[in-house]
């Protein structure tokens, strides 16, 4: 008889607990807070280190994480693209990385492959783009929000200081709209980008 009451009470606690995860998930799922909508990506074409045509079209229905940098840069964009590699190990189908770059002339297709094999970078999850200055310029400012420009001073002392851009991560749903911006310097950049995909890959596509 004490054994079947240890039993039944051994029961009851599992019950007890299960029921609280459920409702401790409930209310989690129930207070989370909407993102906005800061943007939109706005008609584009542009090219990936594989020479490809890339458009709003190729993005349709993927979470977009993207954020700007140039292959000269050994400090600030260095880092960036550490957090991105970081990412595209732990991000799930159907998210797409973008890095545009801030120096277009210089960063062809084959010079931004040869950057990304540094990262390992994995075409099928991470595309570096490039293209006409105006053209990427305007992608990286218009839509994304970015803040990028060519250094005004001729001759810069440090390659880094050669383009002056953000160093943050811009989050975009399925439908290439702006929810998200994260800081790369913060401590937590990674795991806060993978909270914020995994959120807006629940939202319905519309």
């Amino acid at each position: 008889m004490a054994a079947d009451r240890f039993q039944k009470s051994l029961w009851a606690i599992l019950i007890f607990v299960l029921v609280g995860i459920g409702v401790v998930y409930v209310v989690t799922e129930t207070r989370r807070v909407d993102l906005p909508v800061i943007g939109s990506l706005k008609p584009f074409m542009l090219t990936n280190q594989l020479g490809e045509a890339v458009t709003v079209g190729s993005l349709s229905g993927q979470v977009v994480v993207a954020d700007v940098i140039f292959s000269r840069c050994p400090t600030m964009c260095h880092r960036l693209s550490q957090q991105m590699a970081k990412l595209q190990s732990e991000i799930p189908q159907g998210v797409r990385l973008l890095s545009l770059t801030a120096d277009p002339s210089h960063d062809t297709p084959g010079v931004l492959a040869r950057h990304g094999q540094r990262y390992g970078c994995d075409p099928a999850k991470w595309w570096f783009l490039t293209g006409s200055k105006s053209e990427v310029y305007g992608v990286a400012t218009n839509s994304l929000l970015f803040s990028v420009m060519e250094n005004p001073e001729p001759e810069p002392a440090k390659l880094e200081d050669l383009f002056i851009h953000s160093a943050d991560f811009k989050i975009l749903d399925r439908r290439g709209r702006l929810r998200a911006v994260v800081y790369g310097e913060e401590t937590n950049a990674v795991e806060r980008i993978l909270g914020l995909v995994k959120q807006l890959r629940r939202e319905p596509n519309l």
